[in-house]
């Protein structure tokens, strides 16, 4: 498998750097001090960035860090470095899922409250109790994806206001005035004789979710390229392209989420029947 690696960089610090370079020691220390002066924070300045735990919010809102882009050629990995043999879209270690209408994520003292479109409230509670969460009673936008095994295990991925919106208007088939980014990358990968196969969130890093979007060669199924990009832009273009979401089974059962009242019949679409923090949680 071949890995491309491109450095997304802030505006500040763009021009130190080409776009297949590596950050070096005394580079990175020049860097982090442009970003000090711009007002930023770098990865190892003592702050991460990311949250604790899936539905909890940044500490610092305008903090910016780079953060490379991987693309796949052949097997894709699955998030585990090593590339199978083969591609099995039907792979034993992930379930599929169906996007619900949810709109945002609340923790409450007994649980967590799922507020749907139709504004019903789904109270929760954690499918595994011995994963640690920590508490955030502010509301958050979310993507909820419903389990299809039969566990109706449910797994709320906290996004911004945007990708949430846009997700809505496409399940509800409303129709928006101008191409969203999603429309034109699914435009773009026709264009150059591909098609979007699958999507799968694939694993949980430092409490954030990562997902990998999955495109075939249009006459040659065998040829395929992935994407890591963050879930709410995955899960977007696979409703688009009508293809199915799958979730890895760990995560699902270890961050999922049980429903206790009311049950959340008829509020979904499946996923094969049809800005801004750096990481979805």
């Amino acid at each position: 498998m071949e890995v491309i690696r491109g450095p997304i960089l802030p505006r500040c610090a763009a021009p130190s750097l080409t776009s297949g370079s590596r950050i070096g020691g005394q580079l990175l220390r020049r860097v982090r001090m442009r970003r000090r002066a711009c007002g930023g924070v770098s990865p190892g300045d003592g702050y991460d960035g990311v949250s604790r735990r899936f539905f909890g919010a940044p500490t610092q809102q305008h903090s910016t860090s780079f953060w490379p882009v991987f693309c796949s050629y052949g097997s894709s990995s699955d998030g585990d470095g090593a590339p199978p043999a083969n591609f099995d879209a039907s792979g034993e270690e992930f379930v599929d899922s169906s996007v619900m209408e949810a709109v945002e994520l609340r923790c409450v003292s007994d649980g967590f409250v799922i507020r749907m479109r139709d504004g019903r409230n789904l109270r929760c509670v954690q499918n595994n109790p011995r994963v640690l969460r920590l508490r955030d009673s502010t509301p958050h936008h979310a993507i909820v994806l419903k389990m299809e095994d039969g566990s109706d295990l449910l797994l709320p991925i906290i996004v911004m206001e945007t990708p949430s919106i846009m997700l809505l208007a496409a399940l509800r088939n409303i129709r928006i005035p101008r191409p969203t980014i999603y429309n034109v990358v699914k435009e773009m990968t026709e264009m150059m004789g591909y098609t979007v196969r699958l999507v799968r969130i694939t694993e949980m890093v430092h409490d954030a979710y990562y997902s990998r979007l999955y495109l075939a060669k249009i006459g040659n199924e065998e040829e395929t390229i992935s994407f890591d990009l963050k879930p709410s832009d995955a899960i977007n273009i696979a409703f688009r392209c009508k293809v199915p979401i799958q979730v890895n089974k760990r995560i699902a059962y270890n961050n999922g989420l049980k429903v206790i009242q009311p049950k959340p019949t008829g509020s979904y679409v499946n996923s094969d029947q049809i800005q801004y923090t750096r990481l979805d949680k």
